[in-house]
């Protein structure tokens, strides 16, 4: 659909936000994060972040406009429902001709089955548009819980947990009956994609790839060519990549100094991480950070 940057302005108009990242609420096996309920005008959304250790659950209630996963656009309009995944660059802006309100809800969960089946479905649905669904239930499920935070009343925690529990059945519900579209998946394709899912949750924590093969229990050589050959990237290209795409949005955001992105993502020296940073961008992250990107 095409956007002109110069043009485009982060306005995020929260009607309600209850923002508990750094605190999550605890409601039985789900950790509540955030829910908030926001609209925008045409050309407006919010600017590429980093989400770490959580799904975000997106109810479109009005309107159009575009949710961008790592750069990959999906068009979302009324009745639509979106996943985003851990680790991901996120991303959500209205058309240009109409206003897009929506409800979102960011969450993890505790319990085994819970972190299996969303496990699997970061896992077979990695493309950001085969994340779309629609369900009717979902929305009012978030606007209840918007409602209950923001007026708690008696056995409100109650309602909670089971408010959170039935929208993320529903959502496995959904997954379970929608299948991967790659109908041509093969046993090394899910190898190399749990390979990218476990890079993309441990990028900060990763300090080498030797780590990656030892934790699939395969040689590295052989690893890397298996994922050269189902992914046209090597193991390297992949992690690099990632990191570098996650610095440029952290730097973007204006929360971390240049340093200390660098260190978060574990280079050698902020001489090392520069040169990597203006290789793949032709910029250097002082520039952008002077929003000349």
């Amino acid at each position: 659909m095409g956007y002109n940057k110069s043009m485009i302005k982060e306005i995020a108009k929260y009607a309600i936000r209850h923002d508990h990242l750094f605190n999550p609420l605890k409601f039985g096996e789900i950790n509540l994060l955030q829910v908030a309920r926001c609209y925008f005008e045409p050309q407006m959304g919010i600017k590429p972040h980093t989400h770490i250790n959580w799904f975000e659950l997106t109810a479109i209630t009005s309107g159009e406009g575009t949710i961008l996963t790592n750069g990959e656009p999906c068009p979302v309009k009324t009745g639509d429902v979106h996943l985003s995944f851990p680790y991901e660059v996120h991303e959500i802006r209205a058309d240009k001709n109409v206003n897009l309100e929506y409800d979102c809800l960011s969450f993890s969960c505790d319990g085994d089955s819970f972190k299996k089946y969303f496990n699997d479905i970061s896992i077979t649905h990695s493309s950001a548009t085969s994340r779309v669904f629609k369900d009717e239930k979902i929305a009012p499920l978030i606007a209840s819980a918007i409602s209950e935070l923001s007026a708690k009343k008696l056995y409100s925690d109650e309602i909670m947990t089971s408010l959170l529990t039935q929208t993320i059945v529903y959502i496995i519900r959904n997954f379970n009956n929608v299948e991967s579209n790659d109908n041509d998946i093969t046993e090394t394709k899910i190898l190399c994609l749990q390979i990218m899912n476990y890079i993309d949750t441990h990028i900060y924590s990763l300090k080498n790839l030797q780590e990656v093969a030892d934790k699939f229990n395969y040689n590295y050589s052989y690893l890397s060519f298996l994922f050269k050959k189902v992914t046209n990237k090597t193991l390297s290209e992949y992690m690099r990549n990632k990191k570098l795409e996650i610095a440029k949005t952290l730097i973007i955001e204006g929360k971390k100094k240049i340093n200390e992105v660098a260190e978060m993502l574990n280079y050698s020296s902020l001489f090392a991480f520069s040169k990597a940073f203006k290789l793949k961008f032709g910029v250097s992250p002082s520039k952008i950070s002077n929003n000349n990107f």
